[in-house]
């Protein structure tokens, strides 16, 4: 009798443990089932923010430079048929130095200059709600040193007065255009994300006194114009090296047109008189 009851009980038992273990089973599945939703919502929600990511990123990579580049060589191919139009003082002032352009001149050029910045942003203000997240200037990157932006605006404006006065040289007004939009455009890429790429202290200016908005403006005034200075004084090294060479190895000067520009003809002149003493 002992014996029958034990086995009764233990059978009880082992019946509770199953159904224990049968419950726990349950439980584990419906909390696996439960999990999948909720696995496959994470999922999606990292789906969105990784598509969400990468259209920031490429419209902060890609629209803005691209529709800076078509601007940049848009302005200078339809206008470059009207004659020296620079866009830019620093262009001017380097003009000016070298004797392209007279003084008497410079001052109305620069003035409309900035008369047409000016504007410019007014018209841009009359668009947009002139806020401060709105701010179409150019400043150096946040947190950063300014001697970076100085350096990399000065390189550029020089690089760029390379281009302006090798594309002067040549008869094809259209094909110096497009480089010069061109030279704009690129180096605006590569130097906008430290500096915003300006290159021309109107372009800074205006965006500056229409929103009152004077962050390092002091870098944009003076790195563009010394850059073109230094770039045009480059170029005309690199232009008289073919006759200091020339000389040198003992050729005669090469003779130059009257309509030629005066520096060219007094540079034939020092040679000549190098040669004959």
């Amino acid at each position: 009798m002992a014996a029958m009851m034990m086995d009764s009980t233990a059978e009880k038992d082992l019946a509770g443990d199953g159904a224990a273990v049968s419950g726990h089973g349950q439980d584990l599945e419906r909390s696996c089932h439960d999990q999948e939703p909720a696995a496959a919502d994470g999922a999606s929600s990292r789906g969105l923010a990784i598509g969400r990511f990468v259209r920031e990123e490429m419209h902060g990579t890609l629209t803005f430079p691209m529709v800076c580049l078509v601007v940049a060589l848009t302005v200078v191919f339809v206008l470059c048929w009207l004659g020296p139009a620079h866009f830019n003082p620093a262009v001017t002032v380097t003009f000016t130095v070298f004797g392209y352009l007279s003084w008497t001149k410079l001052p109305f050029y620069v003035a409309a200059q900035l008369a047409g910045s000016l504007l410019a942003c007014l018209s841009a203000n009359g668009v947009m709600e002139p806020r401060a997240e709105h701010f179409y200037g150019t400043v150096p990157m946040a947190g950063g040193d300014t001697r970076l932006p100085f350096l990399l605006e000065l390189v550029a404006s020089a690089l760029l007065m390379v281009v302006i006065a090798t594309a002067a040289r040549g008869s094809n007004q259209t094909a110096g255009g497009l480089a010069i939009g061109a030279a704009v455009g690129a180096l605006g890429l590569v130097i906008g994300p430290v500096s915003g790429g300006s290159m021309n202290p109107i372009r800074t200016l205006g965006p500056a006194i229409v929103l009152g908005r004077y962050t390092s403006v002091w870098i944009y005034l003076v790195a563009p114009v010394a850059g073109m200075l230094i770039g045009a004084l480059c170029n005309r090294l690199v232009r008289r090296s073919d006759a200091i060479i020339a000389f040198l190895c003992g050729a005669k000067p090469r003779v130059v047109a009257p309509g030629q520009n005066r520096a060219a003809r007094r540079w034939s002149t020092c040679v000549s008189a190098l040669l004959a003493g």
